[in-house]
C-alpha cells in the first residue's frame, strides 16, 4: 500500500473552501475510477487556509500513474488559482498500523 500526500495553502478561507467544494464533487467520484485506488482523506486546516488530500494506493506504480495522468492534471488546472505556490506532493510506502473504531 502506497500513501500520496499533496498538501496546498489556499489563498484566502474562502478559497480553501472552494477548493474544498471542487475536490469533493469532481475529483473523489474520478479516484474510485482509477486503477489500484484504495480511499481518500481531504482534511482542511480548522480556521486556516491549508488543505491536506491523502490517498491510498495498492501499488506504487498505479500510485504514480495516477501522478501523471489527465484526471490529475485536470484537477490541478481547476484549482491552481486558489492556491498560493505549488502543491506539495510526498509518496509513503505503508510500512504497518492499526485502525480504530470511533465510538
Amino acid at each position: 500500500m502506497y500513501a500520496r500526500m499533496v498538501i496546498g495553502e489556499a489563498n484566502s478561507e474562502s478559497q480553501v473552501e472552494e477548493f474544498a467544494r471542487i475536490y469533493t464533487s469532481e475529483v473523489l467520484p474520478e479516484l474510485t475510477r482509477e486503477p489500484g485506488f484504495a480511499s481518500a482523506r481531504l482534511m482542511i486546516e480548522e480556521d486556516g487556509r491549508m488543505a491536506v488530500s491523502l490517498t491510498l494506493w495498492k501499488t506504487r506504480d498505479e500510485c504514480i500513474k495516477y501522478h501523471c495522468s489527465r484526471a490529475y492534471r485536470q484537477f490541478v488546472a481547476k484549482t491552481q488559482h486558489l492556491l498560493v505556490g505549488d502543491f506539495v506532493v510526498k509518496l509513503f510506502k505503508d510500512c504497518g498500523g492499526v485502525s480504530g473504531n470511533a465510538g
